[in-house]
């Protein structure tokens, strides 16, 4: 077989191709050439097209349902791989994104889920409590989620930056966090800012809600009077005040700017004075301070002139508060028409809660999963301490639908979540209401609303005011009845004492006479006349009596007879003793037949 030649040996020098005598001929194909049938039909272009488009829109598709595994299981451990305040910054910048960035809830809540707080009307009793949102920056991206009671804030006068970082800590294997953000806010007016921002995009995508005199881009309409200022029925937005850390300690009047400036664009205003993290807001939780600030509070709030009535205003509390302290709380709310309260923020406890993580230790408020038993109680006391008119918005630890149920049955009008929403992540309150919505149906109440007023009705508040009054009243009758038997008891006593000294008057003064008696040699004239009647009397015989006994009407005896015998030789008849005697026998006869003696 003849070997085959190369391609540089069939070169000549002038670098042609040369012949060789013994080469094999054969056709020169250049590498990488493709033929007509190597390319795809149009069916498989098709077909592959389709595939890549529609598994991208499915993608797309399953990113915008908040339920989809997708963001439990492969975007929250994502964004677990950030420290935790990168983490919260990037979660609230997605939510505050435009509406086609956003995931949202795609479940129906049902009617089981239907309540009501302060009277407003609400699809769900699931919330979003304060710190999520600090400045009012993904209000409708949470809505979306499925929220129906969305709390921004804590939002202060002046901007400040809070404490230093790091300030945010995962407890991942207690299902909690602690953090020590100290009040981080961009202040009143870059959130009164977005509020306008937010009203002023809903007038012009619904123009037919508000007048015509808001037409124009210049001016800043407020909520429409047929709407809640959430801009969604069914949906709440309150906003939670603070106070600044350069505040004076016994000023209220950061939370006045809170009311005057932001109230107008909230449904609720919540009072905060249980945050751990400010120096000196924990002591606003007792009842003289809290009342006076809440006082101020509520006169400030009935000064706003708004056709759609005035917002609500909460107070939102501490579990780490006794029972005493937490009845100093409901007596501030009661005395100063207070609307609601918040039950709780953050503890400050670490002991007790069984915490395994390393960043236990940190310094801050601790919130989650450990949190839940001690919020519980503190709902617990303060229902029996309210009229069933002020609701409690019960908060702190609830991570599944079951101490979502707990808390109603507590007495919490509704909850709200937060540390859990970080770790479940976006598809938590949609996950929440289904599990809700199975618990309810294993029981006998038709619905959350109807669980919560039962629970309301069963409790039998008493007004502590007036309770006080009629166990003072009850008090004072057992004080008098009892210093009247004291005074009974001290008469008798001292008639008691006065007859012992007579008694012992009298017996000093026998013994007196009887010393003088003795040192005079005899009795004296008067105890011997005593002693000699006393011997007459012992020697007198009684004289015989023959006849009946004459009775006197004085009731003496006379003991002789009425009438002697014939049979008598010293006694002569009656009639013949009076015989010649008729005056005296007259006298007589008057006197045994009236008068004192006569005889019967």
């Amino acid at each position: 077989m003849p070997r085959p030649t190369s391609l540089v040996s069939r070169l000549g020098s002038a670098g042609k191709l040369v012949q060789s005598p013994n080469a094999t001929h054969r056709p020169l194909r250049l590498p990488g050439q493709r033929h007509a049938s190597t390319f795809q039909s149009a069916p498989r272009r098709f077909l592959s097209t389709t595939l890549i488009v529609g598994g991208s829109v499915a993608l797309i598709a399953y990113y915008y349902d908040s339920r989809s595994l997708l963001h439990e299981h492969v975007i929250m451990p994502v964004m677990r791989l950030f420290d935790p305040e990168t983490g919260h910054r990037l979660a609230v910048r997605l939510l505050s994104g435009p509406k086609w960035t956003r995931p949202r809830d795609r479940g129906v809540d049902g009617p089981e889920l239907k309540t009501e707080l302060f009277g407003l009307p609400l699809v769900n009793p699931v919330g979003i409590a304060a710190g999520f949102d600090k400045d009012a920056q993904a209000i409708d991206g949470l809505f979306d989620l499925g929220f129906g009671y969305v709390e921004i804030g804590s939002v202060t006068p002046e901007p400040q930056p809070g404490n230093p970082e790091p300030r945010f800590f995962r407890l991942s294997e207690d299902q909690a966090a602690i953090n020590r953000y100290g009040f981080n806010s961009l202040g009143h007016g870059h959130a009164l800012g977005k509020l306008r921002a937010r009203v002023y995009a809903f007038a012009r995508s619904n123009p037919s809600y508000f007048p015509s005199s808001h037409s124009s881009s210049s001016s800043i309409p407020l909520p429409p009077s047929d709407l809640p200022r959430s801009l969604r029925p069914g949906h709440i937005l309150a906003v939670n005040l603070g106070k600044n850390k350069t505040s004076a300690a016994d000023s209220n009047e950061d939370y006045i700017k809170g009311v005057k400036m932001l109230g107008p664009y909230a449904d609720v205003l919540v009072i905060n004075v249980s945050s751990p993290n400010t120096p000196g807001l924990r002591a606003l939780q007792g009842r003289q301070v809290l009342e006076r600030l809440l006082k101020d509070v509520v006169e400030e709030r009935n000064k706003i002139k708004d056709e759609r009535g005035l917002p609500k205003v909460a107070v939102k509390v501490a579990c780490d508060l006794g029972e005493e302290e937490l009845g100093d709380v409901a007596l501030a709310v009661r005395r100063t028409g207070i609307d609601g309260i918040i039950v709780s923020n953050t503890t400050i406890r670490r002991e007790g809660l069984g915490l395994r993580s390393s960043n236990q230790s940190q310094i801050g408020g601790l919130s989650g999963k450990p949190l839940f038993p001690y919020a519980l109680e503190a709902v617990t006391t303060l229902r029996s301490l309210l009229p069933p008119e002020i609701p409690i918005i019960g908060c702190g630890g609830i991570s599944t639908g079951a101490d979502a149920v707990k808390m109603a049955q507590a007495g919490a009008s509704i909850v709200q979540i937060y540390t859990s929403f970080g770790f479940r992540g976006v598809g938590t309150p949609r996950l929440l209401k289904d599990e809700i919505s199975a618990k309810l149906s294993e029981g006998s109440s038709k619905g959350w609303h109807d669980l919560v007023e039962s629970r309301t009705r069963s409790t039998t508040w008493v007004d502590p005011l007036k309770s006080g009054l009629e166990t003072l009243k009850r008090e004072a009758q057992g004080l008098g009845e009892m210093l009247r038997r004291m005074n009974e008891e001290d008469d008798t006593r001292r008639l008691m004492k006065e007859a012992e000294a007579a008694l012992s008057e009298s017996s000093k003064v026998a013994e007196a006479q009887l010393v003088t008696e003795e040192a005079e040699g005899g009795p004296t004239p008067a105890s011997d006349t005593q002693a000699k009647l006393l011997e007459e009397e012992q020697n007198t015989e009684p004289l015989p009596v023959d006849g009946p006994i004459l009775v006197l009407t004085d009731g003496s005896a006379a003991d002789r007879p009425a009438e002697a015998t014939s049979e008598d030789p010293e006694m002569p008849p009656l009639s013949e003793n009076l015989e010649g005697r008729d005056g005296e026998a007259e006298h007589w006869r008057n006197t045994v037949t009236s008068g004192d003696r006569r005889l019967v």
